[in-house]
């Protein structure tokens, strides 16, 4: 059985992705003026308790949660130490949003920029 001849068609070489566009060079600014990050979950918990006969309230207790290797993490924190964390937590969250963003216009800017492959119909 004869085989049928295979052209290839020549592919041009794949151009670079060229600079950054505004909008990327921006959210990398945005990420490198983050600040501490940290991963978690800080709450102010003020609990009811009974003495003598009465309810009072004390606290408020600061914590810091966290889920490591399938294990929760818990930390009894300062109201100084809750501060911080719950601005670095913000911080973390900000950063992993602009991330989100930063991958999606890179995919976007790859499939549109560099030659893939033929398709048929």
């Amino acid at each position: 059985m004869k085989s049928l001849p295979t052209t290839k068609r020549p592919q041009p070489p794949p151009p670079g992705l060229g600079p950054w566009p505004q909008t990327y060079a921006k959210l990398l600014h945005a990420l490198a003026s983050t600040g501490w990050i940290c991963q978690g979950t800080v709450l102010a918990r003020s609990l009811r308790r009974r003495r003598h006969g009465r309810l009072l309230l004390c606290g408020p207790y600061y914590l810091w949660t966290c889920k490591l290797k399938a294990k929760t993490l818990c930390h009894a924190l300062s109201k100084a130490q809750y501060e911080q964390l719950k601005q670095a937590i913000t911080n973390n969250r900000r950063a992993l949003a602009i991330l989100a963003r930063m991958q999606n216009q890179t995919l976007k800017i790859i499939l549109k920029k560099v030659p893939g492959v033929i398709k048929r119909k």
